[in-house]
């Protein structure tokens, strides 16, 4: 079974980053590190009330090639919805060593 045949969905993996304005104060702000081709799964999804709103949330399983500086720290953006990832986890077939990313959607970041 080869993973890079399933690789048919761009993601942009975004790291957040701070920019100083004129007055001195700090905004931050996510910017794309890179864009990859990603094979994506939907999971799971679920609502829950968050501040006296429903709210809904999706669990998503992003497969991608082995990405060296990916943490828990940058969010995925696919398809006009951001998700935050929740586990990194390096997996290997053969030769080529791949990423499986556990994001979850619909969270407050």
């Amino acid at each position: 079974m080869s993973l890079i045949g399933e690789m048919r969905n761009r993601i942009s993996l975004q790291t957040l980053g701070g920019v100083t304005d004129a007055g001195g104060g700090t905004t931050t702000t996510h910017s794309t590190a890179t864009t990859v081709w990603a094979k994506a799964e939907n999971l799971s999804g679920g609502e829950g009330i968050f501040g006296d709103q429903l709210r809904g949330t999706s669990n998503y399983r992003f497969t991608i090639r082995y990405y060296s500086s990916l943490t828990e720290k940058y969010r995925i953006s696919y398809n006009s919805k951001t998700f935050n990832i929740t586990q990194i986890t390096d997996i290997q077939e053969g030769r080529r060593k791949f990423q499986e990313i556990l994001a979850t959607e619909g969270v407050a970041t």
